[in-house]
């Protein structure tokens, strides 16, 4: 079938969408017609040439058996009508067990930097097994590319075949060599045996050794070997760099500052080579040329002066310098971001975070950075959106759902934040330097709000099992503890934790006025060095809780118990349990004696917080009101207080001879001048086999006052009171005399 050129495009389009749908049949057939009519796309226009080749090759390699030599010719092809780009390359290299090294030759000194062409040559060396060429050729693409992880797995894989290729042969091995493979692939065996091999120097024996103990030992095991032994040793650079990596490995900065300094300038080799043996030199002296180990060693130094130093001048050199090596290094430019955020110069280091994934820092950590600028400018919303894109690219982490549940809960959506914080503490490991005590303590604060101090307890055991005891993380929840269990009313256990913080010099400023007052409220020690409360002590104009709550309990250990309650009264409008605290504005107020202003806070308790009344609350409340001879509503009081609360009045009340619950009605109805009731009440008591002295004095008053003409009733309560052990102040004896005449006389 005859085509025109345009038909033969057409074709050539055609076939490139077959081959995009996986069509073969219907592909062969659109290819074997443009075959047929090649000759009419003619020389003016190569690139549609270049179409076809590239298409029959892609064909070829998908749907026929594999025929390399026709591939290669139409490679060939391609680059005769300079129209070979390098995605040619890629796929004809990517045969490795069939592609011939002309190939490869010609497309790494084409291509010098394209990693993926410089894989598929190592993958065809490692096929061949030339290890050592295959070495080489993976760090020249790891000294350009030091984050593709593929190039670095398959260095290892091809260091342990060399490695154990070494071992196997009968003839000796170089025992450098063995080094650096048993070094680079940690292989334990090798680096013991080889710590015996006098062919090494001390320094090589020193790195097989720290190797060894390195993967064997725990972290502060290590450190003591540096500070007692190591650091006198004579240490290679490769030995520094490897203990630096531990040291970052277990975030010990302190560590790095003694190992590394400064490295020396990189030798970068000229790139001038014109065949492919001189372009092996060049890729082996690029891999030494110390480079990436450079900019390695500033990042290190410059992470030791922001994590451990903090100094800045330090950090500035190592950006300054590193970057002059490599512009586009991303750890660098995270580096220069830190230093940004040591200066609070927020918008900087976003914009440096910025370059950094721009020029290939992970999406993942730069979110993950972007989340704590945005943590530290507190903008929770922020935080959300970057946690929502994070989580449609990556596995949710214990750092991201942190942030999340911190963020939820500063926009008080508390049930939200809960929600997130149960599914990274059940769902997730939880090591031990990780996020997992600050979302136990982000929990902890959670529970305090919803008033849930068991919980709160429960968390508290949880998240100091991750601290050192007696660190300031561990003494910072027991502050915590200690404000928890002021709200809860338990001083006794509140004072325990106080005292054993204000021991250790970590007792928060702020609840030193808290710890002087629950030595005050419960008479328990009181330290001398915690010294006495007093006026200049208060805060003036202050505005938030802790400040009033401070001034309070300052103000009430002053005797001031007006001021006292007025200032708790506000931190209780700002706190999160506003019961405990007007309760306290309550006790102060108690003290002071001030009825009116007492009844008053007691029915604001009672109004805005009603789920917080008690017995107590509303038997002070009665109380209160009968002190105040306000009798008819303290009556009222009383009367609700027995129909709220039976338990309290009639079981667990004590019925003795001071009987609290009769005596008030007793006395209410005595203030209201009800003598038909305050007569019953108070007969009530005379009801015992031993009445008290009290009640039958009384209730003699009562006869005299109201009965005066039963003599008979004054007889027999004037007959009990004179056996009693008591000082009779209105001639008792002398009257019942009297009245025992006049029956006498009268009756008898």
């Amino acid at each position: 079938m005859s085509l025109t050129r345009r038909e033969v495009i057409k074709q050539i389009e055609h076939a490139e969408t077959l081959y995009k749908a996986n069509l073969s049949a219907p592909l062969q057939s659109v290819i074997n017609n443009i075959q047929e009519n090649f000759e009419i796309l003619g020389d003016n226009n190569l690139a549609d040439n270049a179409r076809y080749y590239r298409i029959y090759m892609l064909y070829l390699g998908a749907f026929e058996e594999l025929n390399m030599d026709v591939m290669e010719s139409y490679l060939q092809a391609l680059i005769d009508i300079d129209e070979v780009l390098p995605s040619d390359y890629e796929y004809v290299c990517s045969y490795y067990k069939h592609c011939k090294e002309w190939v490869y030759e010609t497309a790494l000194m084409t291509y010098s930097y394209n990693e993926t062409l410089h894989i598929h040559y190592a993958l065809k060396l490692q096929e061949d097994k030339r290890f050592e060429e295959a070495i080489i050729t993976l760090k020249y693409v790891l000294e350009c590319y030091p984050a593709l992880t593929e190039a670095r797995l398959l260095l290892w894989n091809i260091q342990s075949a060399l490695l154990e290729q070494l071992c196997e042969s009968s003839e000796e091995a170089d025992c450098f060599q063995l080094l650096d493979l048993a070094s680079a692939t940690h292989n334990k065996t090798v680096l013991k045996g080889l710590q015996l091999d006098n062919r090494l120097d001390q320094a090589g024996k020193n790195l097989a050794m720290i190797q060894v103990e390195i993967w064997s030992k725990w972290s502060a095991e290590i450190k003591k070997l540096w500070d007692k032994e190591w650091k006198h040793f004579d240490l290679t650079d490769h030995t520094r760099l490897l203990l630096a990596d531990f040291a970052k490995s277990f975030m010990k900065y302190d560590f790095i500052s003694q190992i590394v300094a400064t490295p020396p300038e990189p030798q970068f080799p000229e790139e001038n080579y014109t065949n492919f043996e001189e372009y092996q030199t060049y890729m082996e002296a690029l891999a030494n040329s110390g480079w990436q180990s450079a900019q390695h060693q500033y990042v290190l130094i410059g992470n030791s002066g922001y994590y451990h130093t903090k100094h800045k001048p330090t950090i500035e050199a190592c950006v300054e310098q590193g970057l002059a090596l490599n512009p586009k290094n991303p750890l660098l430019h995270v580096l220069k971001a830190k230093s940004f955020f040591l200066d609070k110069d927020y918008n900087q280091t976003g914009a440096a975070y910025h370059d950094a994934f721009r020029n290939g820092l992970r999406m993942s950590e730069y979110l993950q950075y972007l989340l704590e600028v945005n943590g530290r400018i507190e903008s929770w919303q922020g935080i959300l959106d970057i946690v929502v894109q994070f989580h449609r690219r990556e596995t949710p982490t214990l750092k991201t759902l942190f942030f999340q549940a911190r963020a939820l809960f500063r926009l008080h959506r508390f049930d939200e934040a809960l929600e997130v914080i149960n599914e990274a503490l059940a769902d997730f490991p939880l090591p031990k330097h990780s996020f997992a005590p600050w979302l136990y303590n982000l929990r902890m604060n959670i529970h305090r709000r919803n008033h849930n101090y068991t919980a709160f307890f429960e968390d508290m055991h949880a998240e100091v099992e991750f601290y050192e005891f007696d660190d300031n993380d561990y003494c910072g929840t027991m502050n915590m503890c200690i404000e928890a269990l002021v709200e809860m009313g338990d001083y006794e256990e509140c004072h325990k934790y106080a005292i054993y913080n204000f021991e250790q010099n970590k007792l928060s400023p702020e609840l030193r006025p808290v710890f002087q007052w629950i030595c005050y409220y419960t008479f328990l020690e009181h330290p001398e060095a915690l010294g006495k409360a007093t006026a200049d002590d208060l805060i003036d104009d202050p505005t938030r809780f802790s400040e009033y709550r401070n001034n309070g309990f300052i103000q009430w250990m002053l005797f001031d118990y007006t001021a006292g309650a007025e200032s708790l009264k506000k931190a209780a409008e700002l706190s999160t349990n506003k019961a405990c605290y007007l309760k306290l504005a309550l006790k102060c107020l108690t003290a002071g004696f001030d009825n009116k202003a007492t009844i008053a806070l007691c029915e604001t308790i009672k109004k805005e917080v009603p789920e917080t009344r008690d017995w107590k609350l509303d038997f002070d409340y009665a109380n209160t009101l009968e002190q105040d001879k306000r009798y008819k509503d303290a009556k009222i009081a009383y009367e609700n207080l027995l129909q709220s609360y039976p338990k309290e009045t009639f079981i667990n009340f004590p019925k003795d001879q001071y009987h609290m619950m009769l005596k008030v009605f007793k006395d209410t109805s005595k203030g209201l001048n009800n003598i038909a009731d305050y007569t019953k009440y108070n007969a009530m008591f005379l009801s015992k086999d031993h009445p008290s002295e009290m009640a039958l004095l009384e209730h003699l008053e009562i006869a005299q006052n109201h009965h005066k003409e039963d003599i008979f009733l004054q007889h027999n309560l004037l007959e009990p009171i004179s056996k009693l052990s008591i000082e009779f102040e209105n001639g008792e004896l002398e009257q019942l005399k009297e009245i025992k005449s006049r029956i006498k006389a009268d009756y008898f």
